[in-house]
């Protein structure tokens, strides 16, 4: 089974518009992941919890059957925790799955 983990964590508009948001989900739709992983880490908490169009987004992947979390701490810290929570995201400690995902052979991780 080939597994994705993304690491997101650019605020950049314009990468998540055009890349971040399209590689991820074209990649489930096309069937070049079998399953794909997004933690959502840093910044990004901030522009996914304050961005209309990226909440609309993530919520097709979610049902496309993409799974996202996102860094408790991070966001605790950028007050996002209940916004990230009510769009679906597991908002839990991270550093456990991260390091699990990259030492494991399952994954390949990418980093945006």
């Amino acid at each position: 089974m080939n597994k994705l983990f993304v690491l997101w964590k650019t605020d950049n508009l314009i990468d998540i518009e055009q890349m971040v948001i399209p590689y991820i989900h074209h990649s489930k739709k096309m069937g070049w992941w079998d399953e794909i992983e997004v933690m959502i880490w840093g910044a990004s908490q901030k522009v996914v919890a304050n961005n209309f169009s990226i909440k609309v987004d993530i919520e097709a992947m979610k049902h496309d059957g993409i799974k996202f979390n996102a860094c408790k701490s991070c966001s605790d810290n950028l007050c996002v925790s209940n916004e990230l929570s009510a769009l679906g995201v597991d908002v839990v400690y991270t550093g456990e799955i991260l390091t699990d995902r990259l030492q494991s052979d399952e994954y390949k991780v990418i980093t945006f």
